[in-house]
């Protein structure tokens, strides 16, 4: 429940902080009235953790909502071929939707306002991070255990802060507590070893209960060895630290870690930071905060016309290719012919593009997998107890985004305005959101582990993993969500993969596709594509077929360029600060 949840306070950070400046990697407070010796004691270290933590939504004192946002769907989602950048034309933000499309299209130049502001934010956090740890070196009233802790989970948040960055731009410096020339720094050297360095200390130092649910545990900085393990496919070692996460990790209130019975517990404000939360970041809405500590990089996603709405266009809206995924087939899978190559999107589900409300239409007859309808929205099926979806006077512009509309992270009608824990669903900007983002939860674990005993060569117990997901679905999302009929809302069918594998190839893209359908739209899908090695062959292939489909923000004229677009351009800004900075290759 929200009550447990750190509850980041944006007051803190304008004081501690002060205005931004672009020698934002200084860990120094940029305000004049604090000096950061007054923080040199317990009280003044948890205040600055805070503002450590706060960094994770990406919102901050040089935010642009969508290019900052902690959720990164500008970056993994509109990017990978699950969503669209949707909206209009012009957009609700015109001043902004360039950019966004910008980073879709793969026609980032270096001098991209979201691209600056995206390495700012994870910079600032990494500043954050380091003066948590210089404060707690220098506190007078703690002792030294304590100070490890503070100083381990400022390295846990450091090493996120610095895997974001490596995943957007591969080439970039690692900056300590002990730097002190912020305009010398290289980033020609493979920073990996000082990230994971960051999260084994906060592993060997953090305790497995916080009083918060919001904070990093030791078993979170596991999993985020793991995951550089993943990215660096060091799969052996992957696995090794990934069965002890397994066999014995636990979230910060001591549960162990496991599925929740029902898919959507994970994007539900009333079931939020349960066992399947490994880390999350934690958003709340009230009329003392306003908006600034809500998911607002998720702003937009409400339906048009609804008591939910804003004034920002439709955003984020899911691709047909990703709906398609969720087709299944005869005997209950994803359509994946004997290599485990997806068949999917040959023909497009049957949907309402182009076609009024008021005109008739009949959704789609075929079997599917029930997550689709906790995913994505589309005419016909209720949306979360909205009602049914009437497609086209629900989405900003058909044309330009599609016909489908996303689900995860939008509150319940029912929520809205309604008290968790003393904090409202939403509030001031009616879309904003007090629905968590989940950085890590344990289905993506489970799906690691799949991968990681795929690609040393146990592929049963691969295959056993993603069961474990896959059963969740089956047994957590069938129940029928028509309450006006109390029948299942479309044909769902799924089932488990009951064929012994024998094949890496099919076991290795059985389990790709398992990631894109049970983490749709939560940020992963391009940075998946680019670690897997295949982002250049999927994404042109993906790109030849949508250009053919008449969305008009969809990708006229686009390739992706292998070499280059599996990373974004070193801001320019940047390199003129720095100029020790090196242009990552074809930008």
């Amino acid at each position: 429940m929200k009550k447990f949840s750190i509850i980041f306070s944006s007051c803190l950070i304008l004081l501690v902080f002060g205005s931004c400046k672009k020698d934002f990697l200084n860990v120094a407070p940029q305000g004049n009235a604090i000096t950061l010796d007054k923080f040199y004691n317990s009280a003044g270290v948890q205040q600055l953790l805070i503002g450590a933590y706060h960094d994770l939504t990406g919102i901050d004192v040089k935010s642009t909502w969508w290019g900052t946002s902690g959720t990164n769907w500008v970056y993994g989602d509109i990017t990978s071929g699950d969503t669209y950048l949707g909206g209009t034309g012009g957009g609700g933000l015109p001043h902004q939707s360039p950019d966004a499309l910008n980073i879709q299209n793969f026609q980032t130049i270096s001098t991209t306002n979201f691209i600056d502001d995206k390495w700012t934010a994870d910079y600032d956090g990494v500043a954050r991070a380091n003066t948590v740890i210089i404060a707690a070196t220098h506190a007078t009233d703690m002792n030294a255990g304590q100070k490890n802790e503070a100083i381990a989970e400022a390295r846990f948040l450091r090493g996120h802060f610095h895997f974001d960055a490596k995943m957007m731009w591969n080439n970039v410096p690692y900056v300590d507590e002990t730097v002190v020339n912020f305009n010398n720094l290289s980033n020609t050297t493979d920073i990996w070893p000082q990230i994971e360095a960051d999260f084994r200390f906060a592993f060997d130092n953090l305790p497995e209960k916080q009083p918060l649910a919001g904070q990093a545990n030791k078993w979170a900085a596991a999993c985020y060895i793991a995951k550089c393990y993943l990215f660096e496919q060091k799969f052996a070692a992957g696995k090794a630290i990934l069965d002890s996460i397994i066999a014995s990790g636990v979230n910060t209130q001591g549960v162990k870690y496991g599925l929740t019975p029902c898919y959507h517990d994970n994007f539900d404000v009333g079931t939020e930071n349960n066992m399947e939360s490994v880390l999350q970041i934690n958003f709340s809405v009230d009329p003392t905060s306003l908006p600034d500590n809500a998911n607002l990089g998720e702003t937009g996603i409400s339906p048009v016309g609804t008591a939910a709405d804003v004034t920002y266009g439709y955003w984020k809206q899911p691709s047909f290719n990703l709906v398609n995924a969720f087709k299944t087939d005869v005997n209950g899978l994803p359509m994946l012919d004997a290599s485990g190559n997806d068949t999917s999107n040959i023909t497009n589900m049957t949907n309402d593009q182009g076609i009024p409300s008021s005109s008739p239409f009949i959704p789609y007859q075929g079997t599917v997998d029930p997550r689709l309808d906790w995913s994505v929205g589309r005419r016909g099926v209720p949306y979360l107890d909205w009602g049914v979806d009437p497609g086209q006077s629900w989405v900003e512009d058909q044309t330009f985004g599609g016909p489908y509309i996303n689900i995860k992270n939008m509150f319940t009608q029912a929520e809205q305005g309604v008290g968790f824990g003393g904090i409202i669903s939403s509030y001031y900007y009616v879309g904003n959101s007090a629905v968590n983002y989940n950085i890590i939860r344990y289905a993506e674990v489970i799906l690691w582990a799949a991968e990681c005993e795929a690609e040393i060569g146990n592929f049963e117990q691969a295959r056993t993993y993603v069961n474990m997901v896959r059963t969740r679905a089956m047994t957590g999302c069938t129940v029928p969500i028509d309450n006006s009929s109390g029948s299942p809302s479309a044909n769902y069918v799924m089932s488990l993969y009951n064929t012994t594998w024998t094949d890496q190839t099919f076991a290795r893209n059985a389990i790709r596709m398992e990631r894109r359908l049970e983490l749709a739209q939560e940020g992963h899908r391009f940075f998946d594509l680019v670690r897997w090695g295949i982002a250049d062959t999927y994404l042109n292939a993906y790109l030849m077929v949508e250009q053919g489909r008449g969305i008009g923000c969809v990708l006229a004229g686009s390739t992706f360029t292998k070499g280059k677009n599996e990373y974004f351009p070193i801001p320019q800004q940047e390199i003129i600060l720095d100029p020790q900075l090196k242009q990552n290759l074809g930008y």
